[in-house]
């Protein structure tokens, strides 16, 4: 499959917490996924154009996710709360009545939540999202926990892989499905 990794935000205007920054998580994490997505026999493409602002940002990855003939896209985000403490977990964001993607959410949340606990609705329908409205394909929003939860963080910080690890054990079940 032809698959996209877009990095959620640029550099500098996603949410921080911790000493982390989110577009450098994202990056980190994209890194291993890309290497993880690569040895399944999927052909990945990371968007990112970190010295735009966050509107032009959004704007271009949407241009290339249409215009290059990806199967799924998968955004990379932080979430971030005032409540540092209680706020935590992971989840995932698909556009309501995309019957893909809301399979792919649920595949890649099941093992993504399991990692980073904490969400009561790990599958969340976001039909305000522009990067789940605008594409032509399937694309869902991991939140890979919450940057301002230092347990959150640290899996961030110390353990990016496993984040990945957890995404890519989600694209292997939605692609398996796919496949059937």
């Amino acid at each position: 499959m032809n698959i996209a990794l877009d990095i959620g935000h640029a550099k500098g205007t996603g949410a921080r917490g911790h000493g982390l920054e989110e577009h450098d998580v994202a990056c980190v994490i994209a890194r291993h996924l890309f290497a993880q997505l690569k040895d399944m026999g999927h052909t990945v493409h990371v968007l990112d154009f970190p010295d735009k602002g966050n509107t032009e940002d959004l704007n271009a990855t949407i241009k290339v996710a249409n215009a290059d003939g990806y199967d799924f896209g998968i955004s990379l985000h932080c979430d971030c709360a005032h409540d540092r403490q209680n706020a935590c977990g992971a989840h995932v964001c698909f556009y309501p009545g995309s019957v893909q993607g809301s399979r792919l959410a649920a595949c890649i949340a099941e093992p993504l939540a399991d990692l980073l606990p904490g969400r009561a609705n790990t599958i969340q329908a976001r039909p305000g999202l522009a990067i789940l409205k605008q594409t032509r394909m399937p694309w869902v929003l991991c939140e890979c926990g919450f940057i301002s939860n230092a347990g959150d963080a640290d899996i961030m910080k110390h353990h990016p892989e496993s984040i990945a690890n957890a995404i890519a054990e989600g694209v292997r079940d939605f692609t398996a499905q796919e496949l059937v």
